[in-house]
């Protein structure tokens, strides 16, 4: 994938990506649950109740990412009922790092962390094609 194809897309989230990150907001909810039904069974169903809303609310939040690169920044949006952009100027990036789990690598997908002063650029779940193209443009930005 080249810088052109890459400035006229937009990076989304593709269903396994949000796939592996529901199941990485699920874990600790499974882990967590049998502690909490051992205390009671209706505090167990509360703790239940209320881990699925969070799983549900990661998805829809996953849902609602896009990413994209211009000439000059790396903008990113997520937000369902308010959207919240973020901009991180090209030059301003100090490193990069893509994370692959197993699970990621099955799904295709990788989490890529973006570094610049002051601040940190988490693009989640990216199809690994588009995230090994994004970083290398980027890398290529900051020599």
């Amino acid at each position: 994938m080249t810088e052109r194809e890459l400035l006229r897309t937009a990076l989304v989230i593709p269903p396994r990506g949000r796939a592996v990150l529901c199941v990485w907001a699920g874990v600790p909810g499974l882990v967590c649950a049998p502690f909490v039904f051992w205390q009671s069974i209706a505090a167990g169903c509360v703790f239940c109740a209320v881990w699925t809303a969070l799983v549900f609310e990661v998805w829809v939040r996953s849902c609602s990412f896009a990413a994209w690169l211009t000439p000059k920044d790396l903008v990113m949006q997520a937000g369902v009922a308010v959207p919240a952009a973020r901009q991180l100027p090209r030059q301003a990036v100090t490193g990069l790092f893509a994370l692959r789990t197993p699970l990621l690598w099955l799904a295709g997908a990788s989490v890529l962390i973006v570094r610049c002063p002051g601040g940190l650029l988490v693009l989640p779940g990216v199809p690994s094609v588009q995230a090994d193209a994004l970083a290398a443009i980027l890398s290529e930005d900051a020599v």
